[in-house]
């Protein structure tokens, strides 16, 4: 696409306050820090003369903007270098996988490279050299959550600020970096800040119209506030149409929230004609390249990935193949030489297993009498250090914090569990733990991933609002998907504290709430109840409205919702078949996947997002969700009702190991082991090696541990239907 020209809209935003843009013919003049500027339009490009005399000539309007006169682009890169360069990902990255998808308009497709954000960096040069006039350029990139879009982003900008010449546009990215959104204008200033940029918010979009910098909207799907998603939307859709020129837009999040159906629905700025949209979809690598990878860590070999305990952990699908938790494992290797059956979810069981680990560096250095007796006190010392950072954090909506409120943290964690003598080495101590690293703001410390926060947010929600309290981040803060996916996991593993918890829910969630008391009750209230599994969860959502509503597990009896407007309901391999949804539900937003299964109560969606794409026509809504008996499985599979009961729970079963003594079952694994069709269903997975099982002395009693095949949904299988019913 051939250069813009340069017009007044481009220059009023870096003019002084009170002064305005002249124009003479091919000429214009404007006062900036009270210095005259003069800039004439030659063949080819512009000539500058500031009010000294000097001239700077320049061959397009873009290398005016981005010189040091104005948004001095030079030093910007440097400070991101600056910023960026403690972050820097070493040595090989995790192999994920990626796809791109070209929607509207034509363009490049994504160079196959072992570097992600290599990649990326090369498909938006060659994007922004087939740009049209007056064209935006969008890309979604979405995953799941830890699988590394922030970082493939974070790191193409890294590389294009090293690499700045002018001849590429920088990349700003941008993230709601644990604030509640109130409009994306906001966000951008704080990401200019970070970047010690004198940019205003209205000249960056003059820079981006000349396609001189990238905007990357990082976790999109997060940017709400109590008005719902609206906000965001409208936001984006103001500076597309503010920046419409060589803008290109970056949008990392979720495929259910940035999916190409949604995009199309909610931008109204979108031009079919001269903008176009591509998504790149980031997957997880696949087992063999997970495991190629270890290997080539320190402290791997094949012994210790051919470990009985450690072999599963490394199947397709897994949590552990998101380059997040395979980075933790690689650090640790020696946490899995234990051998040890992992907890119900890999992220508490990487928890739990960095926690000892903690607690034994803690008696090492501080040699106390009895050390494994203190071990264990050193173990709760960590976790409610971490529950009590995790709870600042989110109250100050902040992702980072300075080291002197952190030795406060600490020494408050202390109180009532360590001796006085040891609080200060401990606290000392307490700055290096695995899960926290150091921020890019100096002096300030954060989590080492997002999910360890909501991980330890979630231990210090349970409590709290346990024993009665309701802290300020329930009060006023948005729980999304993710953090109700750890909610569910954390609650599943503690069940004394989830069953607390959710009598103090339905206590609260009857009071009236001016704020999002009882929103953000009610999200974590249908997580608890799922995880705890009651015979009757007695809850009652009643006239909220709620911007993600997710199912970890299968739905108990006794959940009810009226007057209720839901704009993202997670339905992913959960069963919803005992959830009542009374008059005035609204969803604007349905995840399904093969493993869901409905209630006949449930109202039709506005959009659906399932496993062939996302739609909003209200006939294929229809026809996708007809009703499902229960029974009948796809390919024609004609289920017993009890048979296909269990066999839809051990589906969404989602633990690693089973344990099948019923004393140290978490509840959904209760709810499988205590069903009658359990002894038949169980002989049967072992004869089609549809089941691992290892024998293991645990809690002081021998249990077997079972594992479930991950790439068989059972209800579709024809051997274990013939064996069951006898069908030949």
């Amino acid at each position: 696409m051939p250069p813009l020209k340069l017009s007044p809209n481009d220059l009023a935003p870096f003019a002084d306050l009170g002064t305005s843009v002249e124009v003479e013919g091919a000429s214009f003049r404007l006062t900036r820090n009270g210095s005259r500027i003069q800039i004439e339009q030659h063949d080819p490009g512009y000539a500058v003369t500031t009010s000294d005399g000097t001239v700077q000539r320049h061959l397009s309007a873009g290398a005016v903007l981005a010189d040091t006169v104005f948004a001095d682009l030079p030093r910007i890169a440097r400070n991101q270098v600056i910023l960026l360069a403690p972050q820097r990902i070493g040595g090989r990255p995790v192999p994920v996988s990626s796809k791109m998808n070209l929607i509207v308009g034509s363009g490049p497709a994504l160079l196959s490279d072992g570097v992600p954000w290599n990649a990326l960096s090369l498909w938006l040069s060659a994007q922004q050299k087939s740009q049209s006039v007056e064209g935006t350029d969008l890309l979604l990139i979405d995953g799941p959550a830890g699988v590394g879009k922030t970082t493939i982003v974070r790191e193409a900008a890294l590389l294009r600020a090293e690499n700045y010449d002018g001849s590429v546009p920088l990349i700003l990215q941008i993230a709601s970096r644990g604030r509640v959104l109130q409009n994306i204008s906001d966000l951008i200033a704080f990401a200019l800040q970070d970047v010690r940029s004198n940019l205003t918010v209205s000249q960056l979009i003059s820079l981006m119209r000349h396609g001189l910098i990238v905007l990357a909207i990082d976790g999109f799907d997060e940017l709400s506030d109590p008005n719902g998603f609206e906000t965001a939307w409208s936001g984006l859709n103001s500076i597309i149409n503010s920046a419409r020129g060589a803008a290109t837009f970056l949008l990392a999040g979720r495929e259910t929230f940035v999916s190409t159906e949604i995009i199309r629905r909610q931008l109204k700025s979108f031009d079919t004609n001269r903008d176009r949209l591509a998504s790149l979809s980031i997957g997880d690598p696949d087992p063999v390249a997970a495991r190629d990878w270890l290997l080539l860590q320190e402290g791997w070999d094949n012994e210790l990935l051919s470990r009985e305990f450690v072999e599963p952990i490394f199947v397709e699908d897994s949590y552990a193949l998101r380059p997040f938790f395979l980075g933790v494992i690689a650090r640790e290797p020696v946490a899995l030489t234990s051998n040890q059956p992992p907890a119900s979810d890999l992220l508490s069981y990487l928890v739990d297993v960095m926690t000892e680990r903690e607690a034994q560096k803690f008696v090492e250095i501080l040699d106390p009498p009895n050390g494994r007796e203190s071990a264990r006190k050193y173990e709760d010392y960590v976790g409610r250090y971490l529950e009590e950072l995790a709870r600042d954090l989110a109250e100050n909506q902040s992702e980072a914090i300075a080291e002197d409120a952190l030795d406060l943290l600490a020494t408050v964690a202390a109180d009532g569990l360590l001796p006085d003598d040891q609080v200060a080495s401990v606290v000392q101590r307490a700055r290096t733990v695995v899960f926290l690293a150091n921020d890019q703001r100096a002096g300030h410390v954060r989590f080492a991933h997002e999910q360890l926060l909501q991980h330890f947010l979630s231990r210090e929600a349970l409590r709290s609002v346990g024993e009665g309290e309701t802290p300020r981040y329930v009060r006023r803060n948005l729980f999304g998907r993710e953090a109700l996916e750890v909610f569910g996991h954390v609650a599943r593993g503690r069940e004394e504290e989830a069953a607390r918890f959710l009598s103090a829910v339905r206590t609260n969630i009857a009071k009236p709430s001016r704020d999002r008391t009882n929103t953000n009750l009610a999200v974590l209230g249908v997580a608890a109840a799922c995880a705890t599994a009651p015979e009757n969860a007695n809850l009652r959502i009643q006239g909220v409205g709620i911007n993600e509503l997710h199912f970890p597990f299968a739905a108990p009896c006794g959940i009810t919702i009226r007057d209720t407007t839901i704009s993202v309901l997670h339905a992913a391999s959960a069963d919803l078949r005992n959830v009542t949804f009374e008059d005035g539900v609204y969803i604007a937003t349905l995840e399904i996947d093969r493993r869901t299964r409905l209630s006949a109560s449930m109202p039709s969606p506005q959009i659906l997002v399932h496993p062939s794409g996302t739609t909003a026509d209200p006939r294929e809504i229809g026809d996708i969700l007809a009703p499902w008996d229960g029974m009948k499985a796809k390919g024609g599979l004609d289920w017993p009702e009890g048979l296909a009961e269990l066999l839809g729970r051990i589906d969404r079963y989602r633990t690693f190991w089973l344990r099948t003594n019923i004393d140290d079952a978490d509840p959904q694994g209760r709810r499988i082991i205590s069903h009658p069709d359990w002894p038949a269903v169980y002989e049967a997975l072992r004869n089609l090696d549809l089941v691992t099982v290892k024998s293991r002395q645990a809690s002081g009693v021998g249990s077997e541990f079972l594992h479930f095949r991950q790439n068989v949904i059972l209800l579709e299988c024809v051997d274990l239907y013939k064996v069951l019913t006898g069908a030949l």
